[in-house]
């Protein structure tokens, strides 16, 4: 039985989902905020070219870093105080961005991105702990609603900042959504002292290092970082030389982001469906590499099609994802190990590899390097998921 079950009957349940839905919401806001009113940006502070370059990039490797650092944190602190005071370092690394020179502009989002990063790694071990029963669909609702939060971020900072008058607003208003879930979080946790978990201490002396399922699952997040962050940093440049507007091609990506809605929802009911052992990953995988060459070598009018299949695909893989977290691991704690490890490597790694393919690419403009490197994280990520989905624990 689902530990929010016992927790309020049937107002705690909706209470603790409700906050739930707003946290995973606002984890990725504060990335996806800046990248529309980059340009803006630039000009009003004065950055090169390499530093908006850099402001870009910084996030992942943000994440990268603060993942392993919240287990560690798991040791002297529950998860629910770690996803709520985590949230309030957050918010000031969004204030102090929004409202300081060049030095708040980094600092900010190096102080976000920790505070992000380490809240976010111990949501899949407090998924665990709180629905059991239902830790992999979960895991979809999360997956869904970072995107969902991604996708608003993206969409709504232009107009916001047009409405209230300067880029700066349309970065620090996304405090308010985090202030709004830190305080029905901490409702339902001051109310609900039962959904509480303590870590176990004997979980913390298994070295994942040494496990080879740790590993599989760490590979796969690794190739799925990797090739969505190489993806989405050509694609927008291949679509302008295949002749469309940056209008045409922002439609296309926000298709492919919006169609990855559906895909994180529905891929634990998907996997069952087809066996349970990581078939539905390889055929994810297979789709996202023939959708990508699609997009750039069948005829324009397919394009929107394409970004269809491509997002569904990418989404069903994110998900999965981000459900092996916990069911390769037997306990919360193990989760929240796990979740640090393979999202510390993941990005700081995926990153490096997209970072390293993509100065190779500034050499030509050919779109078939790029498919060729899209199709090697594919398959990277249909041999490492396929052995991670496999029955067994870290």
């Amino acid at each position: 039985m689902d530990k929010a079950g016992t927790s309020g009957g049937i107002r705690g349940k909706m209470l603790l989902f409700v906050a739930f839905l707003i946290v995973c919401f606002n984890l990725r806001t504060g990335f996806d905020s800046p990248d529309p009113l980059l340009g803006t940006i630039e000009r009003d502070m004065g950055l090169s070219l390499e530093n908006s370059g850099l402001f870009a990039l910084l996030p992942v490797f943000v994440l990268g870093v603060a993942a392993p650092i919240s287990p560690r944190v798991a040791r002297w602190m529950t998860p629910w105080k770690i996803i709520f005071w985590f949230q309030l370092l957050a918010v000031a690394g969004i204030f102090w961005r929004s409202w300081d020179g060049v030095a708040g502009l980094y600092g900010g989002m190096v102080l976000m991105g920790l505070g992000m990063g380490i809240a976010g790694a111990a949501i899949p071990g407090l998924i665990k702990h709180q629905f059991p029963d239902h830790a992999s669909a979960m895991m979809g609702v999360y997956s869904a609603m970072i995107g969902v939060g991604s996708a608003a971020a993206s969409g709504l900072s232009v107009p916001i900042s047009n409405m209230l008058g300067g880029w700066r607003f349309g970065l620090g208003v996304w405090i308010i959504p985090i202030l709004l879930g830190m305080l029905v979080w901490g409702a339902y946790f001051l109310r609900h002292p039962a959904g509480v978990f303590q870590s176990d201490p004997a979980a913390s002396g298994h070295n994942l290092l040494r496990s080879g399922k740790a590993w599989q699952v760490t590979v796969f997040y690794l190739s799925r970082v990797g090739a969505a962050y190489f993806f989405y940093t050509w694609i927008p440049i291949f679509l302008r030389q295949r002749g469309m507007s940056y209008e045409d091609a922002g439609f296309i990506l926000s298709v492919a982001m919006f169609a990855q809605l559906p895909a994180t929802l529905s891929a634990h009911v998907l996997e069952k469906a087809t066996g349970g052992r990581g078939l539905l990953i390889v055929m994810a995988m297979a789709l996202a590499a023939l959708s990508c060459w699609g997009i750039l070598y069948l005829p324009p009018d397919w394009a929107l099609w394409m970004a269809i299949l491509f997002g569904l695909a990418t989404g069903t893989v994110f998900s999965r994802g981000m459900a092996l977290m916990v069911e390769r691991a037997r306990t919360p704690s193990e989760s929240i190990r796990l979740s640090g490890m393979s999202q510390g490597i993941g990005f700081t790694m995926g990153a490096l590899l997209s970072l390293l393919f993509t100065s190779f690419l500034h050499q030509g403009g050919s779109f078939l390097p790029f498919c060729l490197v899209y199709t090697f994280f594919c398959v990277l990520g249909m041999v490492s998921g396929r052995m991670s989905a496999r029955p067994g624990y870290v």
